[in-house]
């Protein structure tokens, strides 16, 4: 165009429009690449805000390895329509959960860069950290033909406002610049300043209402989605942390008695065993670096399973509990005491000498001698108590508790509450208790037991009324061992039961046996052991032995010693009349030892009281003895109760019984203990003892 021949005004109109031309070209141009890039970037901003958001919702599904709520937390883009997937991948790269659109089907694949081009989609590719380290990433899928279509739009938008602007000059380009250009960077501005600041509060400021407006307007929607968003994820992290807190604290409680439990008892809450042996190796060791004395107890309560068998275990273990504590508080912070297992304790006494340690068990034996009261039952138990010295007795732990074991034995064997201290030629005692619990077993198991029978006489016609059952052992090389001796070692190992049933079983064979020939009927008593007796069921093992040998219920005497018909057993009266049910009569044993109450007495269906031989054997050197014999058999005659005196050895106590109305009664004045063949040949005699 030649416009050196045109008008000045026509050359700056054409300058103007050239001007304007190219200067709204290059605008437009301008505008549309920015347009471009800006939108473009503000998508993978979105993204990478929305990729950060489920990121951060991640991790702690990928922490504890949960697929479902990582899947749900993936779908709270379901309402987004341009996301069409959204993928977690492991630290591994492999694909970890993911959610698409429906309809959509994607391979599960970690794109390379972190942001770009996928199959035609937009993506964003965000790694998932915690505490630093990276636990995966978070892929997501843009549809990109609504924002085609949008930039075409906008296209047309900017090539008809170049036309239009082309006609109305510079002016109105500067005032599409202000109005279109200005807010769309003032949005990039923001969006970069949340980009680098991380403060999701910004917020774009529009005052249009045209697509600018809208765009900016979802922009600021996005960003209170994502501050929410926030928000919940730093609410779940601060909720988190506590959680964390509150079971890292549960499981150092948990280990703090994990370790009380390993190294003490449970029940007591006593140092175990364990402790025991540990407490002692580190003490001996001190006392060879410091040359002092220590010494080493071992406890057993006497008899202790008695009461476990007539009042129950929770009883036994609640007088454990209290006896514990008793004997806790008599020993010092530097002592131990603790429980080996049932009713066996042990005590440590450091830097101690022969003579404190004596002391000290006098102590402890008169703490256990106190009695105990538990649900109104007032308990007294005794102790055997042995003690060995170190470095006296051994410089060895075990050698020291064994030892004091070997001691508590002998204290058990010379009569029980007491204690001894530990001596070398112990250990032949200690050994023959454990040669005779061997033999003992063997010969429960083979019934090699026999059964004596020791006859009771009528004391007013001197004829035979009746024998009672006693078992001995006749060993092939002893000969004959002391039920003295072996009866309290049955019922230490348990045997006790088995043995009381054989006796059962024998003696009603042995008697059927003489009925057989033709002999009169005899009653047979038998004696049953407490922890024997309070079992449930015992009336259905004597019904057995009854049915199986013929004998019958009327003429079999069962006898229990006073301990148990004084000790109150909820169950008592329920098993004495299931056992009388069978026709069977009841005899208390040893009676005036064990302070039952006449109240007691007249409620339980008891036929019989045997006075024990300890009031029989000084009748004539003592006068209180006396005294007692003549009111127990008043009282029992009193009760309709038929009275047997055991132990009778002389003509002045069977003379005293005789006169004071006794019925029954036996010992070496008129017969000792026999054999069945003895017993047989002394019926076909037909003896009566004159009286």
């Amino acid at each position: 165009m030649n416009l050196g021949r045109r008008s000045l005004r026509r050359k700056l109109t054409v300058v103007l429009i050239l001007v304007s031309t190219a200067v709204l070209a290059l605008a437009s141009l301008g505008f549309a690449v920015n347009d471009w890039n800006n939108m473009r970037s503000t998508i993978f901003d979105r993204m990478g805000a929305q990729a950060a958001i489920i990121s951060g919702n991640s991790v702690s599904a990928l922490l504890f390895n949960d697929t479902e709520s990582a899947r749900r937390t993936l779908a709270t883009l379901e309402n987004d329509q341009e996301i069409v997937a959204a993928m977690l991948f492991d630290a591994q790269g492999e694909p970890f959960a993911s959610h698409m659109r429906q309809g959509q089907a994607l391979s599960l694949e970690l794109p390379p860069r972190e942001r770009g081009d996928f199959r035609g989609y937009l993506y964003v590719n965000k790694p998932v950290v915690f505490d630093g380290e990276q636990l995966g990433r978070v892929v997501l899928l843009f549809e990109p033909k609504q924002w085609d279509a949008l930039q075409r739009e906008r296209l047309s938008i900017v090539s008809v406002l170049f036309l239009v602007s082309v006609l109305v000059a510079v002016g109105l380009a500067s005032l599409s610049q202000r109005f279109v250009t200005a807010p769309i960077l003032q949005l990039a501005k923001t969006a970069r300043g949340i980009t680098r600041t991380r403060n999701y509060r910004l917020r774009a400021q529009c005052s249009t209402s045209d697509e600018i407006g809208e765009l900016a307007d979802d922009f600021n929607a996005m960003l209170d989605e994502i501050e929410q968003r926030d928000r919940e994820l730093q609410q779940a992290q601060s909720e988190l942390e506590a959680k964390v807190s509150e079971r890292t604290t549960e499981l150092l409680e948990l280990t703090r008695q994990f370790e009380h439990q390993a190294f003490h008892d449970a029940l007591t809450g006593l140092p175990n065993r364990m402790t025991f042996d540990r407490d002692l190796e580190r003490s001996i060791a001190i006392a060879r670096r410091t040359g002092h004395q220590l010494a080493v107890m071992f406890l057993d309560l006497d008899r202790f399973k008695a009461i476990n068998d007539t009042l129950g275990h929770a009883i036994g273990d609640r007088l454990l509990v209290q006896l514990a504590k008793r004997l806790s508080g008599l020993l010092r912070e530097t002592d131990t005491l603790a429980r080996l297992g049932g009713d066996e304790f042990a005590v440590l006494l450091v830097e101690t000498t022969p003579d404190a340690a004596a002391e000290v068990a006098g102590k402890l034996i008169q703490a256990i001698n106190q009695p105990v009261e538990i649900d109104g039952y007032s308990l007294r138990v005794t102790t055997s108590l042995g003690i060995s010295v170190c470095p006296d007795d051994s410089q060895d732990a075990g050698t020291l508790l064994k030892n004091a074991d070997t001691a508590m034995y002998f204290s058990k064997d010379v009569g029980r509450n007491r204690f001894s201290f530990y001596a070398k030629e112990m250990n032949a005692r200690s050994e023959r208790r454990l040669m005779l619990e061997g033999k003992l077993r063997n010969v429960v198991a083979e019934q090699r037991l026999q059964v004596y029978y020791q006859p009771k006489y009528d004391a007013m016609s001197g004829s035979i009324a009746g024998v009672e059952a006693l078992v001995r052992w006749f060993d092939e090389h002893e000969g004959s061992i002391s039920p003295e001796e072996f009866i309290p070692l049955a019922e230490d190992c348990g045997l006790v039961g088995e043995i009381d049933e054989f006796v059962t079983w024998r003696a009603c064979q042995d008697l059927m046996s003489l009925a057989a020939g033709g002999r009169p009927a005899l009653t047979l008593a038998v004696n049953f052991s407490p922890a024997h007796f309070i079992h449930r069921g015992l009336h259905e093992r004597i019904e057995f032995t009854l049915n199986s040998t013929g004998f019958p219920g009327e003429l079999l005497e069962v006898e229990v010693t006073e301990a148990v018909v004084a000790s109150e057993e909820a169950h008592l009266h329920e098993y004495l009349n299931q056992i009388r049910g069978l026709g069977v009569r009841l005899a208390i044993d040893d009676f005036g030892i064990a302070y039952s109450s006449l109240s007691r007495l007249k409620q339980l269906p008891i036929n019989t009281l045997k006075i024990d031989r300890s009031f029989i054997r000084d009748i004539g050197d003592d006068s209180d003895d006396e005294v007692i014999v003549r009111t127990i058999i008043d009282m029992a005659h009193n009760l309709n109760l038929k009275v047997v005196a055991e132990g009778v050895e002389t003509q002045a106590q069977l003379d005293f019984i005789r006169r004071h109305g006794c019925d029954q009664v036996q010992g070496y004045l008129f017969s000792k203990p026999m054999s069945i063949d003895q017993l047989k040949a002394l019926l076909e005699a037909e003896i009566e003892v004159p009286i």
